[in-house]
């Protein structure tokens, strides 16, 4: 877990040296469900991991209790009415040792740095999806707005040439009909003058929002993913560190013997005297 948890961060560090160049590509629908569907399996992720944490420790709990149920009370060191731990690390037997150790070590894994940064790329991954709708709603707005102008190019001369020879048969006089005509031209050419700067302008907030969705997807998620991963790493080292001084202890207490406080129980030695 830990070598592949350590590959995992070198590929982001290295991935962090990339960068798109180009801004050209708008996100499309299937875009904003892909995104969906990664922000419920981080989330998924999380809650996996937590569960994992709280079963080891309420496993290693469960044994450690149920161990020190057959601990023989030392004089009047200890009282069974009270909540009072013996001092397994001086006398206690090997594998009372070894639990009580495990339940502490467990307790002091940095686990929470693994959960909050998973719960902050969740939260990344969601602003990444409320901006693609963004970028997707002010999409729509641009070419909503391209196909009114569009409409309006190709329709509005034949209504002009038709105003102007109604205007031109009912006018005898050729001065005001050049007057209404001129009216008629500057009128059509300010509303398309109009609506091509609101779509410039619509063009260019489309832009904008198209890099801050490319700039949320490079730089957010890489240096969210950077996070979880380094975590990963830093509570895999932990564990192993952890497991190794359990297997270690356990290894030297072999060597040295096993004294039992077991009820109904004996040391070695004192089993092979009796024989």
């Amino acid at each position: 877990m830990l070598e592949s948890h350590e590959t995992q961060k070198k590929i982001l560090s290295e991935v962090k040296y990339f960068t798109c160049t180009t801004y050209d590509k708008f996100c499309k629908q299937s875009h904003g469900f892909a995104t969906v569907q990664l922000e419920a399996q981080l989330q998924n992720w999380r809650d996996c991991f937590k569960e994992y944490t709280a079963a080891q420790e309420a496993y290693v709990e469960a044994l450690h209790g149920w161990l020190s149920k057959f601990i023989v009370p030392e004089v009047e060191f200890y009282s069974r009415s009270k909540n009072v731990a013996l001092p397994y690390q001086v006398k206690g037997p090997p594998l009372l040792v070894i639990c009580n150790d495990w339940l502490g070590s467990l307790q002091k894994l940095p686990d929470k740095m693994v959960t909050l940064a998973l719960k902050s790329v969740v939260k990344d991954v969601r602003a990444l999806w409320l901006q693609q709708n963004k970028e997707q709603q002010q999409k729509r707005k641009v070419d909503r707005l391209t196909r009114v102008l569009d409409r309006r190019c190709s329709s509005e001369p034949p209504k002009v040439e038709t105003k102007m020879l109604e205007l031109h048969a009912t006018d005898h006089e050729w001065g005001t009909t050049d007057h209404h005509q001129d009216e008629c031209m500057v009128e059509k050419n300010d509303h398309l003058e109009t609506l091509r700067r609101k779509l410039e302008v619509e063009k260019e907030k489309h832009h904008s929002s198209m890099q801050e969705t490319q700039r949320i997807t490079l730089h957010g998620l890489q240096s969210g993913f950077s996070l979880v991963f380094e975590s990963l790493s830093e509570f895999s080292k932990a564990s192993q560190k952890m497991y190794n001084g359990l297997v270690s202890y356990s290894e030297n207490s072999d060597k040295v013997g096993n004294i039992t406080y077991i009820e109904g129980g004996c040391n070695i030695e004192s089993c092979n005297s009796q024989k």
